[in-house]
């Protein structure tokens, strides 16, 4: 890989390249032809000066010997620092750089160029190496006819080359060092040039690392040059893109988590591997611990090896479809899981929707629990009724008392089926209106007195004793008086009816932080701790030693009670049993809400409240024959479905005092207590 070099390195060389290409053709063009004229030059002065010698040579006197002309040679050479040389037919007799006494060791000189060429009469030239000397020389060298006493021979004059040499030297080191310093200034002016430029190209690549590492709401400000403007438009229409982008994603993001998180689905999403990737918050409620199994199957999850092979098979189907399966995690839980499969660019992955039907499946299973027991408990009194009136029909009995005793079984039957189905509408119109029940000023404490004295003949029957601990005071709560009567008429009816003889019933009221609290208790045999809850729902009752029998109740009173009293958005409980030694004794609680003073037809003092009639009992109260008869014919009562008040027979769990109790005739009876 060929290794990165910085901008303004290649800038800096690119300059000094640039340079070289421009400055080397001149720099060897003009050092050739320097040479040549330098070489031209030296020429031209050997040939003046051999002429200049020529000259002199002729006007000096005559030599007396060639002793004499080399002592002369030897002097004019010391002055001009050219070689004099004097040949005669090749031999040397006169040179200015050779002692006399060797001159006859030369060899011979009459082959030299310059010589020969200086024998046709012309000015021979030459540039060569002297082996004499032992350097470069140039000659020049003319043709001489017996001046000064001489023989006719050749003056040859010699400069010696290394001075042109070193001119030449000198000139090309001076261009050298131009050339040098233009390159360090080029180089420098570069760097001082460039530098702007790259602390801006460094400010756009930081901004653009800012923006790729998220910080989309960076931008580029100084612009180092027009030539980048047009680049760092570009970044920063990207970022603002980008940010624009990303806060859309987010936007939706936040919705999808919202809608993800506020399903109360559960959702869990699988990857490509069937693995889990991703859940919401419904999920992470349903099944505790899941949200630390990111990454595990559906079945270290859920415990479910069904889920696990539905997952699997449609992982590996290529046209799997969307499917559901419902299963039991027990303690109550069922699930209908949907298991829809997509596919993305990592494979097929699959989303798992966890619908609990856990509360569908119990009511399921309370209609069906309430159909069978409305079917059992009409039946019972059905076929008492449907065999009585047989017997009568055909085969009436002689005696008149007996068949008396029929009639008052048939109608004992008939009370008991229409106390339920009145408790059964009762219910049902109390769950019709819900949060729609109209709420006002209630005195509980009065609806509790007139209560009291309503049962009061039915507990001194029992030789039972009321105990009445509300008092005079007002207890104001937001509550409908009819509702109201109907829940302190069945609690106190179902303590009268499962209390012993010779004990008490009690009633009592705390009020404190805007709440009233309302106990009906008894000391009657309690009631278990399975069973506390269960009491509430319909159709439930106590069957204490295994007897199976009946007391007369559809098992409706207290599941009236809770409806109510959850209408009213208050709360109902029992706490038992009150005395651990005996494990006896059942106390249940009723909270209601006070009005507050702004709440309307309220004044503070119990004024605009509803009362009821003149003694504190309301016109429609039927008092204590709660078995539907009439107390002084015993007549039964007609059903009134839509009838805007409650039906006036409360589901008290006991045949009413103006029913008479016959042990030997088929109908209610026995000791259990009805929830």
């Amino acid at each position: 890989m060929m290794k990165q070099y910085s901008l303004r390195k290649r800038l800096v060389v690119g300059t000094w390249l640039l340079l070289i290409v421009a400055l080397l053709p001149p720099y060897l063009y003009f050092d050739k032809t320097l040479r040549r004229d330098v070489l031209l030059e030296a020429k031209a002065r050997a040939a003046e000066d051999v002429d200049t010698t020529y000259w002199l040579l002729r006007e000096h006197p005559r030599f007396p010997s060639y002793r004499h002309l080399n002592a002369w040679v030897t002097e004019l050479s010391r002055r001009t620092g050219t070689r004099i040389t004097y040949i005669v037919d090749g031999h040397v007799l006169a040179d200015s750089d050779v002692p006399f006494e060797r001159l006859s060791t030369l060899e011979d000189h009459a082959n030299r160029p310059e010589v020969v060429e200086a024998r046709t009469g012309a000015l021979g030239t030459d540039v060569r190496f002297s082996a004499t000397l032992g350097k470069d020389l140039i000659y020049a060298a003319r043709k001489v006819d017996g001046i000064a006493g001489l023989d006719p021979g050749t003056l040859r004059l010699a400069l010696p080359l290394s001075v042109v040499h070193d001119r030449l030297d000198r000139m090309e080191k001076g261009l050298v060092w131009a050339f040098l310093f233009s390159l360090m200034a080029s180089g420098a002016l570069g760097l001082v040039v460039t530098r702007p430029l790259l602390r801006g190209m460094e400010t756009m690549a930081m901004a653009a690392q800012a923006i790729g590492q998220g910080e989309y709401g960076r931008r580029i400000r100084d612009i180092p040059g027009r030539e980048l403007r047009p680049l760092a438009h570009a970044i920063n229409g990207m970022a603002h893109n980008i940010e624009q982008h990303l806060h859309q994603l987010n936007e939706q993001k936040g919705r999808l988590e919202a809608v993800f998180n506020g399903m109360h689905e559960g959702v869990m999403v699988l990857d490509a591997a069937g693995r889990i990737e991703s859940m919401n918050r419904a999920l992470t409620a349903m099944f505790t611990g899941i949200g630390n199994k990111l990454g595990a199957t559906p079945l270290e999850a859920t415990m479910k090896p069904e889920l696990q092979r539905m997952v699997d098979e449609m992982l590996v189907s290529p046209n799997a479809r969307g499917t559901s399966m419902q299963t039991d995690l027990g303690e109550g839980r069922a699930f209908e899981i949907s298991l829809v499969p997509f596919r993305d660019a990592s494979g097929q992955r699959m989303v798992l929707v966890f619908h609990d039907i856990s509360e569908r499946e119990k009511l399921e299973r309370i209609r069906r629990d309430f159909v069978a027991n409305v079917s059992h408990e009409l039946k019972t009194p059905l076929t008492s009724i449907k065999g009585y009136a047989e017997t009568l029909l055909e085969a009436p009995p002689a005696s008149r008392d007996q068949m008396s005793a029929f009639l008052r079984t048939i109608l004992k039957n008939a009370n008991h089926m229409t106390k339920m189905v009145n408790s059964l509408l009762v219910l049902a119109r109390s769950e019709h209106k819900g949060d729609k029940v109209a709420l006002t000023g209630v005195d509980a404490a009065e609806v509790l007195r007139q209560t009291v004295r309503e049962l009061e003949p039915v507990a001194l029957r029992k030789e039972i004793t009321l105990e009445n601990g509300v008092g005079a005071t007002p207890l104001v709560v937001l509550a409908d008086r009819d509702g109201l009567v109907e829940v302190f008429r069945n609690l106190l009816d179902n303590a009268i009816k499962y209390s012993p003889p010779q004990t008490r019933v009690a009633v009592s009221a705390t009020a404190a932080d805007g709440r009233v609290t309302l106990c009906v208790s008894d000391q009657g045999p309690g009631i278990p701790e399975k069973s506390r809850e269960r009491i509430f729902e319909r159709f439930y009752r106590l069957d204490r030693d295994g007897d199976g029998t009946k007391n007369g109740s559809a098992g409706l009173g207290l599941a009236i009670c809770r409806r109510i009293v959850m209408s009213h958005g208050g709360d109902i409980w029992v706490e038992s049993p009150l005395d651990a030694a005996t494990r006896t004794g059942a106390a249940f609680f009723v909270m209601l809400f006070s009005p507050r003073p702004e709440d309307e037809g309220l004044d503070g003092n119990g004024a605009g409240l509803d009362g009821g009639g003149a003694d504190g009992t309301d016109a429609d109260d039927a008092g204590p024959n709660d078995d539907g008869q009439d107390g002084d014919r015993g007549t039964p009562t007609v059903l009134h479905a839509a009838a805007p008040a409650p039906v006036s027979a409360p589901e008290a769990d006991a045949s009413g005092p103006g029913v008479p109790h016959d042990a030997g005739t088929d109908g209610p009876g026995g000791p259990p207590r009805s929830a």
